[in-house]
């Protein structure tokens, strides 16, 4: 491309992020439907009780283990002696192999409609802990609470109470009552409980992330964020760029998420300690006991949880909102149409940029060299795909641990302590793989003329384009976080003549896959991941958390980025 050309690919570049700067002028405020205005009753003595009684009677609820199925007698014993109709539903869930069986204890209420509110926490704990008081004693106690509050008092809607297995192990209780239960067609919204932080609270948090797909809508999200905020706590919900990371990978932590994945409103409170180190060190190891829960925080939590149920049971009608709407900051909403306008505008130039190339240069873009480039990158491409093939193939032979979903919970030996066997020789075989590949292809192209920069590139553009777009498709907050800077930078990267001009191109192109190390970091450090990053990933693509189509699109776009590398290295002619 010449200097002109240049310039209005530019132009175009700075176009696009000052309409995301303006698109909060296309959106739209989500006002807050009406809050119950009734009297709570929530008692955090009772609630703290509770816990102490069935955290220390059961402290280690291991899904699958004889602790966990015996402590639901004590679930069961409470929902019978408070009336509600009882039901258990038993699943199975593969933990590191090992087929496991849970159980779902539910207890049912009528009401003068056939809509259900559903209420649920999980029971089990991690393997580290003991109690399991902050995860998730402290949800089953003030849950009990609450059905013993709803139990005496009528109900517009239909109540149904949930104590749930494996939510320690990918959410095992809530996906199978979210695709299994017999009449899930008619729960019109979900609260999850997970948890009652340490000491004293900083704050209460909401999560709203699907599993795999899926969001709180806003009309849920404002409720419960107006409901628990009359505690006098702040009230984290995400929003911008935090909601933006959460939409590119829908990886929840707690029971809202296979709900959301079916289709059904759901929303988690949780709560953050005022002492996050303590709180952190506290997670899933043996200090988490119920010594470490303040009442004051029980009673906000529960509060919290009972003004967001009064307030559902009191709504005239369930709204009928789409997920899709992404929430830029407080009230400010984006809907579906134009967030996903705002994505598709990433391939605009890299389109230029082809434009641009094809008519620069198309009487070179003969049948001949542009199968050459596809075979490049073809041969670039089939390591990546062996390697996702090479994990499925170790999962047969059985060494890779198998999950349902989710890789094993956080602070799990089997995440601390990773195999990097398996991963040596994956690592290994996918290398000897790219070595062949590079033999087949250039061995028969010995003898003939070198490579043209100018027909690589818009072959390498085309291809880029298709992968953008069946990203934008497959999930388009993944494609404008992992995409952005390839269809950026990479089309107006040109021809590498001499050194220090292919220094710097090189050194630009490297640069556009910045997001593919910093968001992974990112989720490692959220979920204390550390430096089994790799080895997560690995039993991540084993498990399906990371889809087959995830993975491809990223391999792809790595592909490319090693073709464009590679090219800088051409003749221009």
């Amino acid at each position: 491309m010449d200097a002109r050309q240049r310039r209005n690919v530019r132009a175009v570049l700075a176009c696009i992020p000052a309409l995301w700067i303006l698109s909060p002028l296309a959106g739209f405020r989500q006002e807050p439907p009406p809050l119950s205005s009734g009297p709570l009753s929530f008692d955090a003595a009772r609630a703290h009780r509770m816990i102490r009684e069935f955290v220390t009677q059961y402290p280690k609820r291991v899904f699958g283990s004889f602790e966990s199925r015996h402590s639901t007698g004590y679930l069961q014993e409470k929902l019978e002696s408070l009336g509600y109709e009882l039901e258990y539903a038993q699943f199975n869930g593969r933990i590191a192999g090992r087929q496991k069986v849970g159980r779902n204890v539910l207890g049912y209420k009528s009401g003068d409609s056939d809509e259900i509110i559903a209420l649920v926490a999980h029971y089990d704990t991690a393997s580290t802990t003991v109690q399991g008081s902050m995860k998730n004693g402290s949800g089953v106690g003030v849950l009990l609470e609450i059905a013993r509050i709803l139990a005496s008092e009528p109900a517009d809607r239909s109540i149904l109470i949930v104590f749930s297995d494996g939510g320690e192990w990918g959410m095992l209780g809530a996906a199978d009552l979210a695709a299994g239960y017999a009449v899930r067609g008619r729960i019109a919204a979900v609260l999850t409980l997970d948890g009652v932080a340490v000491g004293d609270l900083a704050s209460l948090s909401l999560e709203e992330t699907g599993l795999l797909r899926g969001f709180t809508p806003p009309w849920y999200r404002m409720l419960a964020r107006s409901a628990a905020a009359q505690q006098g706590l702040p009230v984290l919900s995400a929003s911008g760029f935090e909601e933006h990371i959460a939409r590119t990978f829908y990886m929840p932590r707690s029971d809202q998420g296979p709900f959301l994945n079916s289709g059904i409103a759901a929303v988690n409170l949780g709560s953050r300690s005022a002492d996050r180190n303590r709180e952190r060190a506290v997670f899933h190891s043996p200090m988490d006991t119920i010594d470490n829960l303040e009442t004051a925080g029980i009673e906000k939590f529960g509060l919290a949880a009972e003004r967001i149920v009064r307030s559902l049971d009191a709504l005239p009608a369930i709204p009928q909102e789409s997920m899709d709407s992404f929430r830029l900051w407080r009230e400010l909403y984006l809907g579906p149409k134009t967030v996903l306008a705002l994505h598709g505008l990433i391939i605009l130039p890299p389109l230029l940029c082809l434009f641009y190339c094809l008519r620069n240069h198309r009487r070179r873009l003969n049948p001949a060299a542009i199968a050459r480039e596809l075979l490049a990158f073809t041969a670039t491409y089939i390591p990546f795909l062996f390697i996702y093939f090479l994990i499925g193939l170790f999962r047969v032979l059985r060494k890779l641990p198998v999950y349902p979903l989710y890789p094993a919970t956080a602070k799990d030996p089997v995440l601390c302590s990773p195999s990097w066997g398996p991963v040596a020789g994956i690592a290994g075989i996918a290398a000897v793989v790219a070595g062949l590949c590079i033999l087949f292809y250039m061995y028969p192209l010995r003898d003939h003329p070198k490579p043209d920069f100018n027909v690589s590139k818009p072959v390498l553009i085309c291809v880029m384009l298709i992968a953008a777009v069946l990203a934008l498709f497959h999930n388009s907050y993944w494609a404008v976080s992992f995409l952005t800077l390839p269809c950026w930078i990479w089309g107006l990267t040109g021809p590498g003549d001499g050194w220090n001009k292919r220094l710097r191109h090189w050194a630009w192109i490297a640069a556009a896959g910045i997001p593919y190390f910093i968001v992974p970091w990112f989720l490692a450090a959220r979920n204390g991941i550390d430096t089994s990053l790799v080895w997560y990933q690995v039993l991540a693509l084993n498990t399906g958390l990371f889809s087959a189509a995830g993975y491809f699109l990223a391999a792809a776009t790595a592909a490319l980025g090693i073709r464009f590398l590679t090219i800088q290295l051409h003749q221009t002619g």
